[in-house]
C-alpha cells in the first residue's frame, strides 16, 4: 500500500515540477522549483518501483501525469485541446489498461509453475 502512495507522490510532484515551468517568467525560480520537483517525484518513483513491477508504474506515472498537467494547462492557463490531442489521451489510458492486463496475466503464469 505504502508503494502506491510513493506513486501519487511521484505524479503529483512531476504536475507540479512541469506546471511550473509555464507559472514563472524568471528562468532561474522556473528552473530551480522545477529542477526540485522532478528529483523529489523520481526519488518517489524510486520507492514505488521497489514493490510496483517497473512496467506498471511508469506507465501509470506517465499517464496519469500526463492527464493530469493537460486538466491544468486547461484549467489554470486556459488552453485548449484538439480533438487528435483528446484522442491520443484515450489511446493512452487504453494502453494502461493492456499493460496493466498483460502484467496480471504474466503473473498468473508465474503462480502457475
Amino acid at each position: 500500500m505504502k508503494a502506491w502512495l510513493f506513486l501519487i507522490l511521484a505524479i503529483i510532484f512531476e504536475v507540479g515540477g512541469v506546471s511550473f515551468m509555464k507559472a514563472f517568467d524568471e528562468p532561474l525560480l522556473k528552473y530551480g522549483i522545477m529542477g526540485s520537483m522532478l528529483a523529489i517525484s523520481y526519488y518517489f518513483m524510486a520507492l514505488a518501483i521497489v514493490k510496483i513491477p517497473v512496467a506498471i508504474a511508469y506507465a501509470i506515472w506517465e499517464v496519469v501525469g500526463l492527464s493530469l498537467v493537460v486538466l491544468v494547462s486547461l484549467i489554470i492557463f486556459k488552453e485548449s485541446l484538439t480533438l487528435w490531442q483528446v484522442f491520443a489521451l484515450l489511446l493512452a489510458g487504453v494502453g494502461i489498461i493492456l499493460i496493466n492486463l498483460g502484467e496480471e496475466h504474466e503473473e498468473h503464469k508465474k503462480a502457475e509453475k
